[in-house]
């Protein structure tokens, strides 16, 4: 990977841990993360029939994420530390 392109990818993992925190779904998500590693492509691939619906860059960013299990690998590895270094 690019430095540029791991540059965007942090920044959009360090967005959905963000929203995942700031919504207090960091317990939920990091086992979620689990499942989605499996069936992620699939959830990635509605999202981006669904996108121009809805007109949003957030539902393509998510879907690049979900599409990518070593980017939901690290997705998850940033909220466990989150979590860690809260409690």
């Amino acid at each position: 990977m690019k430095t540029s392109e791991h540059s965007t990818t942090s920044t959009k993992l360090t967005h959905w841990a963000n929203q995942l925190e700031a919504r207090g779904l960091t317990p939920i998500a990091i086992p979620l993360l689990d499942v989605l590693q499996v069936w992620g492509f699939v959830g990635g691939q509605l999202l981006w029939m669904l996108a121009p619906l809805f007109g949003q860059s957030s539902l393509v960013s998510l879907a690049e994420i979900l599409e990518e299990p070593e980017m939901l690998g690290e997705l998850q590895a940033q909220l466990i530390k989150r979590e860690h270094n809260c409690g």
